[in-house]
């Protein structure tokens, strides 16, 4: 019995301190249950943080003590039980006493007052500096990363942030520097993608007095946090990043259409009216018959000649494709439309497009 109520009591620990998705789903998480006390992380984050890290702590230290409540419950007695429980009690008595070193001097010691005081000017309150971060946190020109279920990395235009169960460590964008450390890849996710690939990248912040950290994301995440950033982040020669899906399909699509014959035009090539950045460089022009597929499949509508200039990059054209060619798998099998004009073609009508040479 006393086996079953040990595993059981280790499972519910693992679940208390990094709850799985369906504990955060059902609300049964810290924040979650303490939410009416804790209030808006968005219109208060430093006051947020200061009760949720106390809470979190707390009931942390009483995890030991409940083990042997539920041994007490489930009918264990003996001399030994009551020596572990006082035993355990002691830790909660510790960070009790630990708890009010971090409350004296206005709040000094708290962690996540802390990560602010090396920007606090000499004889001014951190209050003041909490008052301006808060209300920075409150705009909208932030981003929010999850690390998981319990930690996330936030960029706000002055700040770089990492939030974790027991911190939050803190340092302007301008006395950092972001540096790729390492990289693996898996072959599953969630995101429905074939293979995913994860960044550790390390927050190097030039002050003495600022804590470097650590946090790992996707490099998808990593290319939508590289715009809320004042300094790319820093990769190394001998570290390669995946290539998003869709960089990979564009590549391949860029080799089938160097295969079509070229399209020689009279008029004058002018920049993609999709990016505005390259120059447009394919042209659709009508070279296949109608495919029939066999089974109970119907046949494909066929291609028809689009009359449209070339306006359009190969890149663009071949976003374009993927927006609306269904499933990853079968992009290339597909048939899109014209932007403008929305006449149907297949790849081999996308032809490379180049100005007659005089």
């Amino acid at each position: 019995m006393d086996i079953f109520i040990t595993l059981f009591y280790i499972l519910f620990c693992i679940c208390v301190v990094y709850p799985p998705s369906e504990f955060v789903s059902a609300g049964f998480t810290i924040p979650q249950i303490f939410d009416g006390y804790l209030a808006s992380e968005n219109v208060n984050f430093i006051g947020y943080h200061l009760k949720r890290i106390t809470i979190t702590c707390c009931l942390h230290s009483l995890l030991p003590l409940g083990y042997f409540f539920t041994l007490w419950c489930g009918g264990e007695r003996g001399l030994w039980l009551q020596y572990a429980a006082g035993c355990a009690a002691l830790i909660p008595v510790m960070f009790l006493y630990h708890l009010c070193s971090w409350y004296e001097n206005n709040k000094k010691n708290h962690p996540v007052v802390r990560s602010l005081i090396p920007y606090v000017p000499e004889g001014s309150d951190w209050r003041i500096i909490a008052v301006d971060f808060n209300r920075e946190f409150r705009s909208v020109d932030k981003i929010s990363i999850p690390l998981s279920a319990t930690s996330k990395f936030v960029a706000t235009p002055t700040w770089l942030i990492k939030v974790t169960q027991y911190s939050v460590n803190a340092v302007k964008q301008e006395d950092a520097a972001l540096v790729a450390t390492a990289t693996d890849s898996h072959d599953f996710s969630t995101s429905g993608e074939d293979e995913v690939q994860y960044v550790n990248i390390e927050v190097i912040p030039s002050r003495e007095d600022v804590k470097k950290f650590t946090f790992r994301i996707t490099t998808t995440a990593l290319r939508d946090l590289q715009p809320h950033l004042q300094r790319a982040v820093r990769v190394p020669e001998h570290i390669s990043l995946l290539p998003t899906l869709i960089e990979r399909f564009i590549k391949v699509f860029k080799q089938h259409v160097e295969q079509n014959p070229v399209y020689y035009t009279d008029q004058e090539l002018e920049l993609c009216i999709g990016c505005m950045q390259n120059q447009a460089d394919v042209k659709l022009n009508k070279r296949c018959e109608p495919v029939v597929l066999e089974g109970d499949q119907a046949e494909q509508p066929p291609c028809q000649q689009c009359n449209c200039r070339a306006l359009w990059c190969c890149a663009c054209m071949a976003r374009w494709w993927a927006a609306r060619a269904g499933a990853a798998g079968a992009w290339l099998a597909a048939r899109g439309s014209c932007p403008v004009c929305r006449a149907v073609f297949c790849l081999q009508d996308v032809c490379p497009a180049r100005p007659v040479t005089s």
